[in-house]
C-alpha cells in the first residue's frame, strides 16, 4: 500500500491507479493475455467503467472512504483556534442597603470583551494531551462611573494525562490502516462485481445476437429444403405430412427467433444505459470469443482470495476483539488523571500594564476514581470481550474454509467447461457435415423427414452448446469475486 510518509496514511488511490491495480490482479489470475479475445471484452468492460452511472457511484463511494479516513486522523493532528467575544453589554439594577436601613437602587452597566488563541496536540504514545492558551479580556463599567479594567492570561501551558487506562489514541492509526485496507478491498470487490455484471450483460447480448444469426441461417436452410422437396410430393416420393412437419419446424424456429429478438431489445436498453450510446451493439456482435485464456491455477485463485473483504474483515474483527479484551482489563479498576498547568497572568487598568511584571500561575491536580460496587459490570464486560474474541477466531476459520471451497468449485467449473468445449469443438464439424448430407438425402427422397430433423437438431444443439460453453467460460472468468 502506497504511503506519503511513514507516519501519514495516504488517501484512497485515484481511479487511474485503481484501474491499473485491478488489471494487475486480472493479469495475476490469468497470466499474459496478449492475443486472446479477452482484450476486446476487457476494453468494453473498461469503457463501461467511464460511462456507467453505477461505476461513477463506486468512484464517489471510494472517495468518501478516503475522506472518512482523513477525518479520523484529525484527532491526532495539532489544532489551533481563535475565539473572541464582541462587547457584551449588560445592565442591572442592584439594591444597596443604606446605613439607616433603607434601600437604594443603583443602576450598573458594563460591557465585557475577550480575545483568545489556543493550540493543542494529542500525545498518541501516552494518550494524553498538551495545550497552550493565551487570552486578553476587557471590562468596561459605565454606571455609576466610567471605568475600564484589563486582565490577561499571557500564556498557560497545560498537560493532561490519564493513568491506568486503555490508550485509545495508541491504536487509532493502526486501526485506521486496517480499515483503509479493508475499504480498499471492498472497493476492489465492488469493481470486480461491476465488471462481472457488465461482462455478463455484454456476453448475454452477444449470445442472443449469435442465436439470431444461427436461427436465421436455419430458417434459410429450412425454406430451401421445403422448396426443393415440393416436387417430391407430386412425384409420390415423400408424404405431404413430411413437408408439413418441416413447415412446423420452420414456424417453431420463427417463433424462437421472435422471442430472442424481444430479449435482445431488453439487453440493448441496458447496454445503452451503461454506455450512453447505441454504437456499442456492433462492437459486441463482433466480439471473437473462440480463443480462450487459460484457466487460473489454484495458486492464482488463492493469491486473489487472500485480499478478499471477508477474510480481511475477520482479521480486523479479531484484532479489535483483542484490543477490547485489553481495554476491559485495564479499565476495570483504578483510574486517575493528572493535570498540570503553568503560565502567567496579570490585571491592570491600562492595556500596557498587563504586560508589566506578570504574575505566574501554577496548577496541579490528581483525580482518582476507584470502583467499589458496580454490580459486576466490569466482570461481564470482560466476559463479553472474551466471547467476541472467540467468535472472531471461529468466524475466521469458517470464512477460510468457505473461500477454499469456493476456489475448488471454481476450478471444477473451469475443468467441466473445458471438457464441454473440447467435446463440442470436436463434434461441430461432424454435425454440420452430417446435416448437409442428410438434407441432400432427404431432398432426394432416400431418408425420412425424422432422420433429417434428427440430424438438423443435433447440429443445432452442438452449435448452441459450443456457443453457450464459450459464453459461460468468459462469464466464469469474470466471476472470480471472493
Amino acid at each position: 500500500m502506497a504511503k506519503k510518509s511513514k507516519t501519514k496514511i495516504q488517501n484512497q488511490p485515484n481511479s487511474k491507479y485503481r484501474q491499473v491495480k485491478v488489471y494487475f490482479m486480472l493479469m495475476l489470475t490469468f497470466g499474459t493475455l496478449v492475443g486472446y479475445a479477452q482484450t476486446s471484452l476487457q476494453s468494453l468492460v473498461a469503457q463501461a467503467r467511464t460511462t456507467s452511472p453505477e461505476a461513477k457511484v463506486l468512484e464517489l463511494s471510494n472517495e468518501q472512504n478516503g475522506y472518512n479516513n482523513s477525518l479520523q486522523l484529525v484527532s491526532l493532528k495539532p489544532s489551533l483556534s481563535l475565539t473572541s467575544n464582541l462587547p457584551g453589554f449588560t445592565r442591572s439594577i442592584n439594591s444597596i442597603t443604606q446605613p439607616d436601613g433603607s434601600l437604594k437602587f443603583q443602576t450598573q452597566s458594563q460591557a465585557y470583551s475577550s480575545l483568545g488563541i489556543s493550540a493543542s496536540q494529542a500525545i498518541a504514545p501516552t494518550g494524553g494531551r498538551i495545550s497552550l492558551t493565551s487570552g486578553l479580556n476587557r471590562i468596561d463599567l459605565f454606571d455609576p462611573s466610567n471605568n475600564t479594567a484589563w486582565s490577561s492570561n499571557l500564556f498557560v501551558a497545560t498537560v493532561s494525562q490519564p493513568l491506568f487506562q486503555f490508550n485509545e489514541l495508541k491504536y487509532l492509526k493502526p486501526n485506521l490502516t486496517t480499515t483503509q485496507k479493508l475499504n480498499n478491498a471492498r472497493y476492489e470487490q465492488s469493481v470486480a462485481t461491476f465488471n462481472q455484471q457488465i461482462a455478463a450483460l455484454v456476453l448475454d447480448y452477444y449470445y442472443a445476437a449469435q442465436q439470431v444469426k444461427l436461427l436465421t441461417t436455419q430458417l434459410t436452410k429450412q425454406t430451401e429444403t421445403i422448396n426443393r422437396t415440393a416436387y417430391l410430393v407430386e412425384a409420390g416420393k415423400i408424404l405431404q405430412e413430411d413437408v408439413d412437419l418441416l413447415e412446423l419446424e420452420r414456424k417453431n424456429a420463427e417463433n424462437q427467433l421472435q422471442n430472442i429478438r424481444i430479449s435482445l431489445s431488453g439487453l440493448e436498453k441496458q447496454l445503452a444505459f451503461h454506455y450512453g450510446n447505441t454504437a456499442i451493439y456492433q462492437q459486441v456482435e463482433n466480439l471473437n470469443l473462440t480463443e480462450l485464456p487459460p484457466a487460473p491455477s489454484k495458486d492464482n485463485l488463492q493469491a486473489l482470495a487472500a485480499n478478499s473483504p471477508t477474510l480481511l474483515a475477520n482479521a480486523q474483527a479479531q484484532e479489535l476483539a483483542k484490543q477490547n479484551v485489553i481495554r476491559q482489563k485495564q479499565n476495570k479498576g483504578l483510574s486517575a488523571n493528572v493535570d498540570v498547568s503553568f503560565g502567567y497572568n496579570q490585571q491592570a487598568d491600562q492595556l500596557a500594564g498587563i504586560y508589566e511584571n506578570p504574575l505566574d500561575r501554577q496548577m496541579a491536580s490528581l483525580s482518582v476514581s476507584v470502583p467499589i460496587l458496580d454490580g459486576g459490570r466490569a466482570k461481564y464486560n470482560r466476559l463479553i470481550a472474551q466471547n467476541q474474541l472467540e467468535q472472531a477466531e471461529l468466524s475466521e476459520q469458517i470464512s477460510t474454509q468457505s473461500v477454499n471451497q469456493q476456489i475448488e468449485n471454481v476450478l471444477n467449473q473451469f475443468e467441466q467447461l473445458t471438457n464441454e468445449l473440447n467435446l463440442a469443438q470436436a463434434s461441430i464439424t461432424l454435425a454440420q457435415n452430417r446435416e448437409t448430407k442428410y438434407a441432400n438425402l432427404f431432398a432426394a427422397g432416400k431418408i425420412t423427414v425424422d432422420q433429417y430433423l434428427e440430424a438438423q437438431n443435433y447440429r443445432q444443439n452442438i452449435e448452441l452448446t459450443l456457443l453457450q460453453a464459450r459464453v459461460s467460460y468468459w462469464k466464469l472468468r469474470y466471476a472470480l469475486v471472493f
